[in-house]
């Protein structure tokens, strides 16, 4: 299905930008049309950070993204690197001691938290004592009360002018000493297009279930994901968002969830839950990728490469992610942290996985005569491979697709 996010640059006093604010849309008109601040945060940054690249919306610069107090309070802004974004609490947000603790653990954990839309009453005086920015909407708030609390606070705190739009305004807030400058007078939002792949909600239940269990099982987790590819890709790409691109190969899902840790794990499916889409497109070809992983994990232990299974399934389940994304593999594989070997064979290069993805796509398409040849049947009869197949559509059924 398709996505989108739009986003608006901020500006620092040299006309440098600073960072562009994330903001969430349902279509390409470019106006909020949210009903829930929890489910649009949490489906903006499963777009940004989960399907997208968010170094590409950004340019390495700072994402300011909107957090509702059922997300502060959660801890969801850990999920992402501190270093690249902005969290910004929300104006709706009532300031209790929860949402004052959690703002103070992300600030000392190197997040930088903003105010967003602020108007000072008393209630906000514990996070300005935290805050890093504050957001002032100009057209919202008397001059001389934004000149006061720009005096008062300049030393500790940055001041963000939002809704500037028009030259005057500019230099007004120029002259008042604002540090960051965000508006209609230097750009419009700007929507960006792309295409996820749905998750199927029952999923998401079954690893709460079993998350809110006495005993955590990470297999049990495990042998959920490995049959959702949209779940699959996800914790992969989370997996490697959490450590900064670590180079461990991650070879097995399970490996993914025990080094993305308990509270981490719980604050990802909270946040999938969040997003909660009923809908599944292209269910046809994601059901093809699920019969080739089992396909091919089935024709690693034939061929004596039980120890290799994992990255046969993987290789299999994203197989057409390309298709399913609209994006060039390279770029796809490059963002995932799977195994050299994986990535070779699903960019076409030679090598003993390849060979058992082509025998199977050869068997998906009928070229009877490819294998035929001894190379591509890698020495197994048709008559087991015709096993293996309707055993692998067998599994695939009971997933429920």
């Amino acid at each position: 299905m398709d996505i989108y996010i739009a986003r608006q640059p901020v500006f620092d006093r040299k006309m440098n930008v600073y960072g562009y604010e994330l903001l969430y849309r349902k279509s390409t008109n470019n106006f909020y049309e949210g009903i829930d601040d929890n489910k649009s945060t949490a489906e903006l940054i499963n777009n940004a950070f989960l399907t997208m690249h968010v170094f590409e919306l950004t340019g390495g610069t700072k994402a300011f993204i909107n957090f509702s107090q059922d997300l502060l309070i959660n801890e969801i802004p850990l999920l992402l690197p501190a270093d690249s974004i902005v969290v910004e609490v929300l104006e709706r947000v009532e300031i209790n001691e929860d949402v004052i603790a959690a703002c103070k653990k992300l600030s000392e954990s190197g997040y930088v938290i903003a105010l967003d839309d602020f108007i000072f009453n008393e209630s906000y005086l514990p996070l300005l004592e935290i805050a890093h920015i504050v957001k002032i909407e100009i057209s919202a708030v008397d001059c001389e009360m934004q000149r006061k609390l720009i005096k008062q606070y300049k030393n500790k705190i940055k001041f963000l002018a939002e809704k500037v739009e028009t030259r005057e305004e500019f230099q007004l807030v120029m002259e008042m000493g604002y540090d960051y400058f965000q508006g209609y007078f230097f750009s419009k939002p700007t929507i960006i297009k792309d295409k996820e792949i749905d998750s199927p909600n029952i999923n998401l239940i079954r690893i709460m279930k079993i998350l809110n269990e006495k005993e955590l099982e990470y297999q049990r987790i495990a042998d959920i994901i490995e049959t959702d590819l949209g779940l699959s890709y996800k914790l992969l790409k989370i997996a490697n968002s959490v450590f900064f691109g670590s180079r461990n190969k991650i070879l097995h899902i399970k490996q993914a969830l025990v080094q993305l840790g308990i509270i981490e794990l719980r604050k990802w499916i909270y946040l999938m839950m969040l997003k909660d889409k009923q809908t599944i497109e292209n269910k046809e070809l994601i059901k093809t990728c699920f019969i080739r992983a089992r396909f091919m994990e089935l024709l690693s232990l034939e061929l004596g490469k039980k120890d290799r299974q994992y990255e046969y399934f993987l290789t299999g389940m994203f197989s057409s992610i390309d298709v399913l994304l609209n994006k060039n593999m390279k770029e796809i594989v490059d963002g995932l942290v799977l195994t050299d070997d994986i990535k070779e064979a699903l960019l076409g290069r030679d090598n003993e996985i390849k060979d058992a993805l082509n025998m199977v796509l050869n068997y998906e398409l009928l070229k009877w005569d490819e294998l035929d040849n001894s190379k591509t049947a890698l020495g197994v009869s048709q008559e087991r491979i015709m096993n293996m197949y309707m055993e692998s559509l067998m599994w695939v059924m009971k997933l429920d697709y």
